[in-house]
C-alpha cells in the first residue's frame, strides 16, 4: 500500500490531524533551521532543511490531496502558527547560545549591576549620557534559557530599566575564561 492509499483510507478526522501535526512539525524544524543558519552552524542547518523539505512535501501533498475539507485548511494554518510558536519555544529553552541584554538605568544602575554578578552573570557597567543625564549602560552575557528569568530580576531591582535582548552568535574571553 503506497501513501497515499493509506492516507486516503483515513477518516476524515485523521487526515486533519495528520495535516496539523505534519505541517507543525515542518514550520518547528524551519523555524529552528533558521536559527542555526544564523548561527553559522551549516551541518546542523543542512540535516534540518533536508526533514523540514521532506515534511513539508508529504505536508502538502495531503493538504493539496484533500481541499475538499474545509478543516483541512483550518488544520493546515493552526500547523503553520503552532510549529512557529514550538520553534521559537524549543530555541529560546534548549538550543544553546547566549543573548546580549543590554540595560539603560537612569537611577539604579549600580544596584542592577550587584544583582546581575550576585547571579553569576558576567557584567559591564559604563557611564553614559541620557535625555536627562547620567545613566548606566549595562551589558550583560546570559545564556538564552535564562533570559527570561535574568530579565525578571532586572525589573525586580529596577522596574524603570529599558531593557534590549540581542541574539550573540560567538563569545570568546571575558568572564568565561
Amino acid at each position: 500500500m503506497d501513501i497515499r492509499t493509506w492516507i486516503e483510507a483515513l477518516p476524515p478526522a485523521q487526515i486533519a490531524a495528520l495535516i496539523f501535526g505534519l505541517r507543525s512539525f515542518d514550520l518547528t524544524v524551519a523555524t529552528l533551521r533558521m536559527l542555526l543558519v544564523v548561527q553559522g552552524r551549516r551541518g546542523a542547518a543542512w540535516v534540518f532543511g533536508f526533514v523540514q523539505a521532506t515534511s513539508f512535501a508529504i505536508g502538502a501533498a495531503t493538504i493539496l490531496a484533500n481541499l475538499q475539507n474545509p478543516i483541512n485548511i483550518l488544520a493546515y494554518a493552526a500547523g503553520f502558527a503552532t510549529g512557529n510558536v514550538i520553534g521559537i519555544t524549543i530555541q529560546s529553552r534548549f538550543i544553546p547560545g547566549y543573548s546580549l541584554m543590554r540595560i539603560i538605568s537612569s537611577r539604579r544602575g549600580s544596584l542592577v549591576t550587584e544583582g546581575l554578578r550576585e547571579s553569576g552573570h558576567g557584567v559591564t557597567e559604563v557611564a553614559a549620557e541620557g535625555l536627562q543625564g547620567t545613566v548606566s549602560l549595562i551589558y550583560c552575557y546570559v545564556r538564552r534559557g535564562a533570559v527570561r528569568r535574568t530579565a525578571k530580576r532586572i525589573r525586580t531591582i529596577d522596574p524603570e530599566a529599558f531593557l534590549t535582548v540581542l541574539n550573540v552568535r560567538q563569545l570568546r574571553g571575558g568572564w568565561l575564561t
